[in-house]
C-alpha cells in the first residue's frame, strides 16, 4: 500500500484527531524529498564510484581553505558520523589516494584528514552531477 501523504493525513485526521496531521504532512513531506535527494545524488555518484558518504566527505574537505585539512572531530561534525564510521570511511579513501593523513600532534586518533588532488579532482568533477540531479528534483516543488 502507497498512499500518497495526504491519503494519510486525512486518514490520521479521522482516526487519530489529538495528534497534529499538519505537523505530520510535514515531517513526511520533507522525509520524503531527503530520501528522493539521497538517492538522486547516489544514482549521480556511481558514474565516479562513490558513495554519498565519501562524497560528503571529500566535499566537506574541499569546502575548506587549501590546504584542506580537517581535524577528525572537524570532520565528524561536518559530516554527521560516527568516529568508527569515519575510521572506517578513511581507511578505504586513504588506500584509493582520495585523502591522506599527514603527521599531526598526539597519537593516531588526533592526525589530520587532507583532501589530496585525486581527491579534490574527482569532487569537483562529481559536485556538478550532484548538483544536477538535486536540482531537478528542486524545480518540481
Amino acid at each position: 500500500m502507497t498512499d500518497s501523504i495526504e491519503e494519510i493525513v486525512e486518514r490520521m485526521r479521522r482516526n487519530w484527531p489529538d495528534v497534529s496531521a499538519d505537523q505530520a504532512r510535514e515531517v513526511m513531506s520533507l522525509t520524503r524529498r531527503t530520501r528522493l535527494l539521497q538517492e538522486a545524488a547516489q544514482t549521480a555518484l556511481k558514474a565516479f564510484s562513490l558513495t554519498r558518504s565519501e562524497f560528503e566527505l571529500l566535499a566537506a574537505l574541499r569546502s575548506h581553505d587549501p590546504p584542506h585539512i580537517l581535524t577528525p572531530t572537524d570532520l565528524y561534525d561536518a559530516i554527521l558520523m560516527s568516529s568508527g564510521g569515519l575510521t572506517k570511511l578513511l581507511k578505504g579513501m586513504e588506500a584509493r589516494g582520495l585523502v591522506s593523513r599527514p603527521a599531526g600532534e598526539g597519537d593516531g586518533r588526533s592526525k589530520p584528514i587532507q583532501l589530496t588532488h585525486a581527491g579534490c579532482d574527482l569532487v569537483e568533477k562529481a559536485m556538478p552531477a550532484v548538483q544536477e540531479a538535486e536540482a531537478l528534483l528542486l524545480a518540481k516543488r
